[in-house]
């Protein structure tokens, strides 16, 4: 009896390591896989790539964000169609960067993710905003894709 109860325990023990290690390994997966699709947008984003950025998106996504100028808070709120249609208007729009520093990611479930991604805009090498984005992102048909795109941007002094 004494031996079945070491064997039971040995057995739970070893199956609850193994679930663990395989809740781990998702997570890493997914972390990456969320990684990547929000560095393809800000990739998309900064070299005007309007034609890639809809994949990157859930169809019923939205773009948001909160940023200081001359002293002053602006904000704004729009669909991503809203966001697409006015960069299309743009007229000689800059290229820029905005290469992540710190990424903080939150997964619940496998199924929908907190991005907090820090970045430095530039613009032709010279970086010009603090951003602080954040993204929602849902898996949708086993792929993640942004729900909400959501930032703060304050101008670097100097």
């Amino acid at each position: 009896m004494k031996k079945l109860l070491v064997f039971i325990f040995a057995l739970t023990t070893t199956i609850l390591v193994s679930a663990q290690e395989q809740r781990s390994a998702d997570f890493e997966s997914d972390k990456a896989a969320v990684i990547a699709v929000v560095e393809n947008f800000l990739t998309a984003a900064g070299n005007y790539d309007l034609d890639a950025i809809p994949a990157i998106f859930s169809k019923n996504a939205n773009i948001g964000g909160a940023f200081l100028r001359s002293g002053e808070w602006s904000t704004f709120t729009m669909t991503l169609e809203g966001f697409l249609e006015r960069l299309r208007s743009e007229n000689n729009p800059q290229k820029y960067t905005e290469p992540v520093s710190k990424y903080t990611v939150h997964i619940s479930e496998g199924m929908l993710a907190f991005v907090k991604a820090d970045a430095i805009l530039s613009i032709d090498g010279i970086p010009r905003n603090n951003n602080y984005d954040f993204f929602t992102l849902i898996k949708e048909d086993g792929g993640w894709k942004i729900l909400n795109g959501s930032y703060v941007s304050v101008p670097i002094d100097g």
